[in-house]
């Protein structure tokens, strides 16, 4: 069995970075002492509970780079084109009579329901 290549203080400082946090406001984030963030973020690998912390810290799911199967991947890095073809979307609102008389609603949904 093979080793990853997996540099993750190379990739925490990636993530540092888009998400403009830096290593103080990590350090506070995690409750630990600057120098620990910046030991941290020269490590190739870590223990899986300072992995879940810096994913909840930085709201990134770190665990999915180590995934085995190769279709999982972060869904943030997808570029899903969604076609919609057709919607139904159900709105509650609490309107007076007065309004209802404005918006002329009660012939509108009269005239829906009788079109279908």
């Amino acid at each position: 069995m093979g080793k990853s290549n997996i540099y993750i203080g190379e990739i925490v400082k990636g993530v540092m970075s888009e998400r403009q946090i830096t290593k103080a406001e990590l350090a506070r984030r995690l409750n630990v002492k600057p120098q620990s963030v910046d030991y941290l973020l020269t490590r190739k690998s870590i223990d899986t509970d300072t992995l879940y912390n810096l994913s909840l810290a930085l709201d990134y799911d770190f665990a999915l780079l180590y995934s085995i199967k190769k279709e999982q991947t972060n869904c943030d890095t997808i570029n899903n084109d969604y076609k919609i073809v057709k919607a139904k979307i159900a709105v509650e609102i609490e309107l007076d009579h007065e309004d209802i008389a404005k918006l002329n609603l009660k012939k509108r949904i009269v005239s829906m329901l009788n079109n279908e």
